[in-house]
């Protein structure tokens, strides 16, 4: 009978832990969660005015502890923008992140960077 009563005591703290973590992933909402990029294997990128390397820079970033946010709980994608190489011998492709910087709409090339939450 003692080995039933553990049994018990056991279960209700294992319930009561999966009720906490269950509340706590709940209650966070997506709009406290701000997506963005940040550099790359240590490796500066570029801001521009539109999906395209042919399109003005706003920025280029060279600090590697800069956060950059998409500006909202996603990134934003264009698959559709023009192809580019992140580096010499580095990625290629042509998927676009819009992000916010200094209060300037901007698109970074995707491979170029690492994306995640702020």
């Amino acid at each position: 009978m003692r080995k039933a009563s553990l049994f018990k005591q056991l279960a209700a703290v294992v319930m009561a832990c999966l009720a906490l973590t269950v509340t706590t992933t709940s209650t966070a909402s997506a709009e406290n969660v701000q997506a963005g990029v940040w550099q790359k294997d240590g490796h500066d990128f570029n801001i521009r005015t539109a999906a395209s390397t042919s399109a003005s820079k706003i920025a280029t970033v060279k600090d590697p502890k800069t956060r950059v946010p998409c500006g909202a709980s996603r990134c934003t994608r264009n698959n559709n923008g023009g192809k580019y190489t992140c580096w010499a011998g580095g990625p290629t492709g042509n998927d676009w992140l819009k992000v916010r910087w200094a209060g300037k709409t901007g698109w970074v090339a995707a491979l170029c960077v690492d994306v995640g939450r702020l």
